[in-house]
């Protein structure tokens, strides 16, 4: 399989055309870490590249840890005629940039189908619909977490003014953190209207919920394979700044993901929610889509008791959570942990500064060909990258 990097998709998949072009800190992103889907990958498959302006960087990786995905370039491509693409997000926009490289080469590949009921699967108004299927048939989760949806301004700031409870507006095509606004008590200033109406101009509706007392980031990661059927895969834990945002994702066992949160809610509660998704995504999912499935939760402290969130936001798409999942499960000691984290800083040379440091901060070591302990950049850096992402990793024994 030839496995394919095109980040930010949720709103290549609102615009709906095939001729999208993604803003410019996107492209960015997409060339510098388009080696990221190797850590997900399979002994095997390969992994198109913008570019490999650093053999040396790929040369280390395949000595130390064999099972990785060759990186390739548009060049080589000649070579995989007939492989399947494996699209980190589905949409109009990467399909067509597949058969345009295929009609270029003359090649052909086995590509997604563009099917228009991902536009709604993608959005949050689905993600609200399979949150209270979830409330119907788990009944420890509380009903009131459910977002209400707005397509009038005036209607929402009614809302506000009479809440009894801060509130945070999230535009429907988006995730990891992005297109979130607080919504102060005090009523909107003219800043927040306007950014509040322009969602709604290009998308249509705001989705407006509850600020909780979160305790834990989690999700859990389902797998579809279009014909009929969804398996959970694993559970992910990962962490957020105050305002929602991405910040790095844990990097170790499921015992001690499972560990964490079962010391808070139940096990019997987590295995309840993921029964009812299953039923949902397999009703939803199962025979329109293949690929990886994230839904996020939260762990949140009402009145001191823990309590579950059990779908914050549905990934349609490969995510963080999964590659972090993947990369401990296939290339990390099993008595090693750590953290997984995506930095950007648009400052020539500082990315490269940082990266230089950790090398001698957390010199790297491996045991019978995985990643026993220190630092390691997952996708090659130069002097001009403004993106990295990485792993620190520590050995327990």
């Amino acid at each position: 399989m030839i496995l394919y990097f095109n980040p930010g998709h949720e709103t290549a998949v609102l615009n709906g055309s095939p001729y999208y072009t993604a803003p410019a800190n996107i492209v960015t992103m997409q060339n510098e870490l388009s080696y990221l889907p190797a850590w997900y990958g399979a002994t095997g498959d390969v992994v198109l590249v913008d570019t490999i302006e650093i053999p040396d960087y790929y040369q280390f990786l395949y000595q130390n840890l064999e099972a990785l995905p060759m990186a390739v370039t548009n060049e080589s491509l000649l070579n995989y005629s007939d492989e399947e693409v494996i699209l980190w997000g589905i949409s109009p926009q990467s399909i067509y940039y597949w058969e345009t490289l295929a009609a270029e080469q003359d090649i052909s590949f086995t590509l997604p189908i563009w099917n228009d009921e991902y536009t709604f699967l993608n959005s949050r108004l689905f993600a609200r619909n399979v949150l209270n299927e979830v409330i119907k048939m788990v009944p420890e989760v509380d009903s009131n977490i459910s977002p209400q949806i707005f397509d009038s301004l005036e209607i929402l700031e009614t809302y506000l003014e009479n809440s009894s409870y801060p509130l945070l507006a999230k535009a429907p095509y988006s995730s990891s953190g992005r297109g979130l606004l607080w919504l102060p008590p005090t009523g909107l200033t003219r800043t927040e209207r306007q950014i509040l109406h322009g969602i709604l101009k290009k998308q249509g509706n705001i989705s407006v919920e509850r600020v909780l007392d979160k305790q834990v980031d989690f999700a859990m990661e389902f797998m579809s394979d279009g014909k009929g059927n969804v398996s959970f895969e694993g559970y992910s834990l990962f962490y957020t700044n105050k305002k929602g945002g991405y910040e790095a994702n844990f990097i170790g066992s499921q015992n001690r993901i499972e560990n964490i949160l079962t010391s808070k809610i139940s096990n019997i509660l987590l295995d309840e929610v993921k029964k009812s998704l299953l039923n949902t995504l397999t009703e939803q999912y199962a025979k329109v889509y293949k690929g990886c499935i994230g839904v996020d939760m939260m762990i949140y402290k009402d009145g001191g008791v823990y309590k579950l969130h059990p779908c914050l936001e549905i990934n349609m798409r490969y995510n963080m959570g999964y590659l972090a999942f993947k990369l401990y499960e296939n290339y990390v000691v099993p008595s090693s942990s750590g953290k997984f984290f995506i930095e950007f800083n648009a400052t020539e040379g500082e990315i490269m500064k940082r990266h230089q440091e950790n090398l001698l901060e957390y010199p790297i070591s491996f045991a019978d060909k995985r990643l026993e302990s220190g630092y390691l950049a997952l996708c090659p850096i130069s002097e001009k990258s403004k993106y990295r992402a990485y792993v620190v990793i520590e050995n327990e024994r």
